[in-house]
């Protein structure tokens, strides 16, 4: 496993023009190789120019400063149950051999708090479209009370809150029999051993995500939602740190 050498927090509105066409060229050579469907004015569209009220950005580096994978994070404001809320979305990507070390987790941790503290009174959410049974599997092993998880169905509370954003971002379900599932054009390049390494896995989370969206080969992505608040946050940080003990306790 590879080591990142170098991780730099950058907010795009503050790069000029030229700086951000340049790090978008090489922002999508790491997307490029890692997913398929998207060309690079969308994905430049994705990150420099979403309609967000706040962006930050996370560059990962290697020793000779080149650029091994990144994380961004968008703000939107919706409203969810006639309330005005804070909505948080991310776009990642990372070579496979740097992964493995939940390298963006501080940065994460940091930005919801941000963000928290700009908007203390608006409730605040992150929305996703998993894509992949790691996405997921991030999400199981951190997160605090979200949806969808094992054991719940569409009557939980927050199933309703997630078509509400689900038809704020103008994302279409690919049907009606299947409200949580949407097909953005974005595929996980994923080889045979690895669709044959998620499909054999015994983890509960990996179950369940392939259980509710079978064709995420096809590029199909499970929608979650997030509620997040202090309370998540250091949930999320206790399991990080305990983490990162067992860990070391096997070096």
């Amino acid at each position: 496993m590879a080591d990142i050498i170098h991780s730099t927090r950058v907010l795009p509105a503050k790069l000029e023009p030229a700086q951000k066409e340049k790090l978008a060229r090489e922002l999508f050579q790491v997307h490029d190789a890692i997913f398929a469907g998207t060309d690079f004015d969308t994905f430049n569209a994705m990150i420099f120019s979403p309609p967000a009220e706040h962006s930050s950005l996370l560059l990962h580096r290697d020793a000779s400063r080149r650029l091994v994978g990144y994380c961004t994070m968008h703000r939107f404001r919706r409203q969810i149950g006639g309330r005005t809320c804070s909505v948080l979305r991310i776009q990642s990507g990372l070579y496979k051999e740097y992964r493995g070390k939940n390298s963006n987790f501080s940065f994460m941790m940091l930005q919801v708090l941000y963000n928290w503290l700009s908007h203390p009174l608006h409730p605040m959410y992150f929305f996703g479209v998993m894509l992949h049974p790691s996405s997921y599997g991030v999400l199981h092993k951190f997160a605090r009370g979200f949806w969808p998880a094992p054991g719940q169905d569409e009557r939980h509370p927050l199933a309703a809150k997630a078509c509400e954003l689900f038809a704020s971002f103008n994302i279409n379900p690919v049907s009606p029999e299947r409200p949580f599932i949407a097909n953005l054009g974005i595929l996980t390049r994923d080889s045979k051993d690895d669709h044959q390494f998620w499909q054999r896995s015994t983890k509960p989370s990996d179950r369940f995500f392939l259980s509710m969206n079978p064709g995420y080969r096809l590029g199909d992505g499970l929608l979650a939602l997030v509620p997040l608040s202090p309370v998540s946050v250091a949930h999320a940080v206790f399991r990080w740190l305990r983490i990162r003990k067992q860990k070391r306790g096997q070096v």
